[in-house]
């Protein structure tokens, strides 16, 4: 699915199906400009996309970087749930489904790189495919 939500579970992971070359090329941006950023260790990334998300500071600070330059959370960390909704209603037909996705998953934590991180680990545990952008 080429739904930017599902890139959130993302950055590193992709549920793709007919994900633009452009679409490609800004989520490898987001994550070059957000691991320069954060610092983040990149076995991290490598375990995330494998589905280990270590609850790491960098790790969490570099979900938080992506998840704002998706338009998933805004600068304060709250969840923009119409924006999530919105593209994840582009790949999902039923509003039913994307409505339980999202409020499974987008969360408010205690602070918005936890939010980032947990809402980023369900989107992966709860999506069938990925396939690794890098």
């Amino acid at each position: 699915m080429k739904s930017f939500a599902f890139v959130l579970a993302l950055t590193f992971v992709v549920a793709v199906y007919g994900l633009t070359e452009e679409q490609k090329e800004k989520i490898k941006a987001y994550h070059k400009d957000c691991s320069a950023s954060s610092g983040v260790n990149q076995d991290l990334i490598t375990k995330a996309r494998k589905g280990e998300f270590v609850e790491d500071p960098k790790l969490m600070e570099h979900l938080f970087c992506f998840s704002k330059k998706a338009g998933f959370q805004n600068e304060a960390g709250d969840i923009q749930t119409d924006v999530i909704k919105a593209k994840l209603g582009a790949e999902i037909k039923d509003s039913a489904t994307v409505d339980q996705l999202i409020k499974k998953c987008a969360i408010k934590k205690a602070t918005p790189q936890k939010t980032a991180f947990d809402t980023i680990k369900c989107y992966y545990e709860s999506t069938p495919q990925h396939i690794s952008l890098a």
